[in-house]
This record gives structure tokens, C-alpha cells and sequence, in this order.
């Protein structure tokens, strides 16, 4: 297994309130989480954080081998559930941090399946027997009114309300998480990003990055080039090779 993750501030933002992680934790077990904070400049900052401390710390203390598929999925429930604690008690004790949250998007890597647990509009991606898809559904407005056919997804990147989402990590004292088994075969890839690459590259774009270059290369391939379509939000972009 090989992961590779970068994040950058983009061209606009002063800023960068993505975070990632990425580590092979026991027996080759992969790793990886991204975060988009939000809630202002110190809000949003704090609140990924907190995130990644948190998620990382929970799964590297409890992870261990031959784990059944309901253990992962509740082993990702408890760092997220944690990390959406902290946030929210920070926040509502330090008033300059109210309203601050983020999005979280874990994933635990087996050589066979990867399990999700999701909040917010970071993506996850396959790229499996040359077809690239999206396998998370984005908490957000835009998407819901994409699911009641009012508009399409092309129409929902140019939206002023894209941004706005309806899940996030620490905003109230529970958090609904969507749990997702995905099926690996060898040679699969898969992409995580916040909303920074997949909001200014098509699904066509990434696609074709992420199927023909090395894993390394398709960090700083991809992030280029949604900073040369503006950069208007930080950019964050974590690769698995399976």
C-alpha cells in the first residue's frame, strides 16, 4: 500500500484551515483523514485540529489486527464522536470559537476494503478497472437540491451557496456520520480532497490525473491544477494505491 497527501493554501485564502493525515498503522493497516475547517479564520483553524488530533489519536490508540468490519466502523464512530466533543465544548466555552466546526473524512485501509466514516463535503473517489467514481455524497445544500432535480452537479459548481454545508464535526453536541464499506482490488487508487480540488476540477480532470501518473505526482498535479483554475479555497489531496 502506498499513500501520499498534500495540502496547500491556494491562491486566494491567507490561511489553511484543510488538514490531512496519513500513516501504515499495525500489519500494513493504511490510514488517512481529511479535514476542512470552518467558522472563521481562528474557528476554522482550531477546529480541524482538534479534529485531526483527535481521530488520529483515538484510531492509532485502539487499532489493532484481524478487527471484524463492525469493529472498524464503530472504532471510526468513536474518534469522530470525540472529536466533535471537543470542538463543540471549545466552542461553547471560548466565545471567539463559537459556531467553529469541520468536515471528517476517515478512512481505514485493508489490502481488501476501505472503511469511511464521513462528515461534511470532503470527497472520496475510486479509481477501479479504469472507471473513476465518486463513492461519498456530499452534506450540502447544493447536492440536496441536485437529489430533488432542481439543479444538475454542473450547475452546482457555479452556485454562490456551494460552500454551504448540512453535516459537520462540532457545530452541536451530536453528529450524524455515514459509515461506507468500499471493495479494493489490487491495483485500485483512491482520492480524498476537500471541496478546494473537487469544487474547480471536473471528475474527468482528476481521473485523468490520478490514473497516469505516480501516486506522488498526482498530489501536486492535481493541486496545480485547481490553482491554475483560481485557487479560490485551500486545497488538500491524499492518494491510495492499493
Amino acid at each position: 500500500m502506498k499513500i501520499a497527501g498534500k495540502t496547500d493554501v491556494g491562491m486566494i485564502r491567507k490561511t489553511n484551515q484543510d488538514t490531512f493525515r496519513i500513516a501504515v498503522l499495525c500489519d500494513g493497516i493504511g490510514f488517512a483523514l481529511v479535514c476542512d475547517g470552518m467558522g472563521g479564520v481562528k474557528g476554522g483553524d482550531q477546529a480541524s485540529a482538534i479534529a485531526k488530533r483527535m481521530i488520529t489519536s483515538v484510531v492509532r490508540d485502539n487499532i489493532r489486527a484481524g478487527m471484524m468490519d463492525d469493529e472498524l466502523h464503530d472504532l471510526l464512530l468513536r474518534a469522530i464522536f470525540e472529536a466533535n466533543r471537543q470542538i463543540y465544548e471549545q466552542a461553547q466555552n471560548q466565545p471567539e470559537f463559537a459556531g467553529m466546526g469541520t468536515t471528517a473524512l476517515a478512512a481505514i485501509i485493508t489490502p481488501d476494503c476501505a472503511y469511511i466514516g464521513h462528515v461534511g463535503d470532503s470527497r472520496l473517489y475510486q479509481l477501479h478497472g479504469g472507471q473513476f467514481y465518486q463513492v461519498t455524497r456530499d452534506h450540502s445544500r447544493v447536492q440536496e437540491m441536485i437529489d430533488l432535480g432542481q439543479i444538475t452537479p454542473e450547475e452546482a459548481r457555479l452556485r454562490p451557496d456551494r460552500n454551504i454545508i448540512t453535516r459537520a464535526v462540532g457545530i452541536a453536541p451530536d453528529v450524524d456520520v455515514d459509515l461506507l464499506d468500499l471493495q479494493l482490488s489490487p491495483g485500485d487508487r483512491l482520492l480524498m480532497c476537500s471541496d478546494g480540488l473537487s469544487g474547480l476540477c471536473s471528475d474527468r480532470e482528476m481521473g485523468d490525473v490520478l490514473s497516469s501518473h505516480p501516486i506522488e505526482e498526482v498530489t501536486e498535479q492535481l493541486i496545480a491544477a485547481a490553482n491554475r483554475k483560481g485557487g479560490y479555497d485551500n486545497i488538500t489531496v491524499v492518494v491510495i494505491e492499493n
